[in-house]
């Protein structure tokens, strides 16, 4: 029997510790020590690979038999049917330019459904985390997607790619998709972008060309506070993401599709 909300506390534990341990503080904004992986705008930095190792070090004191996933390279299947997937700082980019709008975030899947998830933003000190099931928080207190049913007033978060080819689809879509919603936000945070939603602060949100460690823990907050996600296949190794509230759904989606097609 797979304990979800035991998971989830080892999650937020794990999280509160790694925060504990590092000074973000005197961190942020060290533009001098970044290296670049897919592009020169996609940073990499001491911190994801140390973040990264302390969370699976924490793990692995409880859970030495468990899987990892991690964005900085850690892909180990363990032996037990649970998997940890791991983001160590989403928002790397806006850590090094010292934008206070990146976190942490870690999805637990059980036979690759997603079961638990935490996210902590570090810039606010606020952590969203969600069992499947359950409902989602943020620090400790249930919240629920909007309620707004209008395209045309609703705020919309969104990314772009890291390269130039795709962001030149990516403008043409916004194209057709600005006129037509209240208005655009872009935070560089898929994870938060999508406890944003689950929290009521935008209505909808859409990105191409995630992986599964952005999006595996926001995604399970955002449709346990009552939002709808759809992971749509545009390309042979490109997907779209497509959350909104439960009012928006079906206009939000056709919309997006709509955008594709142009």
């Amino acid at each position: 029997m797979i304990d979800q909300h035991g998971l989830r506390d080892i999650a937020l534990e794990c999280v509160a510790t790694v925060k504990s341990s590092i000074n973000i503080d005197s961190s942020i904004g060290q533009r001098a020590t970044p290296k670049t992986k897919s592009s020169s705008s996609d940073y990499v930095t001491w911190l994801d690979f140390s973040i990264e190792s302390k969370i699976i070090q924490f793990i692995k004191e409880t859970r030495s038999q468990d899987g990892f996933l991690g964005e900085e390279g850690t892909d180990d299947v363990g032996t037990s049917g649970v998997r940890w997937i791991i983001d160590p700082i989403d928002g790397t980019t806006n850590f090094v330019y010292g934008i206070p709008f990146f976190g942490i975030s870690i999805a637990v899947q059980v036979k690759g459904e997603t079961i638990a998830g935490v996210v902590a933003d570090l810039g606010s000190n606020e952590v969203f985390d969600a069992v499947k099931g359950h409902g989602s928080r943020c620090n400790g207190v249930a919240i629920n997607a909007s309620i707004n049913n209008s395209l045309q007033s609703a705020i919309v978060a969104t990314g772009f790619s890291y390269q130039s080819d795709r962001r030149k689809i990516q403008g043409s879509m916004l194209q057709h998709i600005l006129p037509r919603i209240g208005d655009i936000r872009r935070f560089g945070a898929a994870a938060i972008d999508l406890c944003w939603l689950a929290s009521g602060r935008v209505d909808a949100f859409y990105e191409e060309g995630l992986n599964l460690w952005d999006y595996a823990a926001g995604c399970l907050i955002a449709s346990e506070a009552g939002s709808t996600i759809k992971i749509k296949k545009i390309s042979e190794d490109i997907e779209l993401l497509i959350a909104s509230n439960a009012s928006l759904g079906e206009d939000f989606n056709m919309l997006i599709t709509e955008s594709l097609d142009r």
